[in-house]
């Protein structure tokens, strides 16, 4: 059996992504910090790995990752808070599964999503 554990993203500003997902995803525990990479955990275990680099162009629009919120209603508030924080969003859903999709600093598709 395996299990997805980490995502590795390109990003412009290393600190500036890890201040992003640190503030809406809890990912703040630095587990990994040198001059390539910064790797940041999860309450859950989850890693996201962070190189400075040149970033792609945008992927499709069906390219994103997520992240399973506890419930509809927090998804809900996190949608408020990117609003409130003019963060870009990409796509909403409140049928089926609610979702809410941001474009990240570097606008790479990132998804928050609940089932009722």
């Amino acid at each position: 059996m395996f299990k997805l554990n980490h995502v590795a993203l390109t990003v412009a500003d290393r600190e500036r992504s890890a201040a992003f997902y640190g503030k809406y995803f809890g990912l703040t525990d630095r587990v990994h910090d040198d001059p390539h990479l910064l790797i940041l955990a999860g309450p859950d275990g989850g890693l996201l790995a962070l190189s400075e680099g040149k970033v792609p162009p945008a992927p499709p629009r069906t390219t994103h990752f997520g992240f399973q919120a506890t419930s509809p209603r927090a998804v809900e508030k996190l949608r408020a808070a990117f609003a409130a924080d003019g963060v870009p969003e990409a796509e909403w859903q409140d049928d089926g599964p609610m979702r809410v999709q941001v474009f990240d600093p570097d606008g790479y598709r990132v998804e928050a999503y609940a089932f009722d």
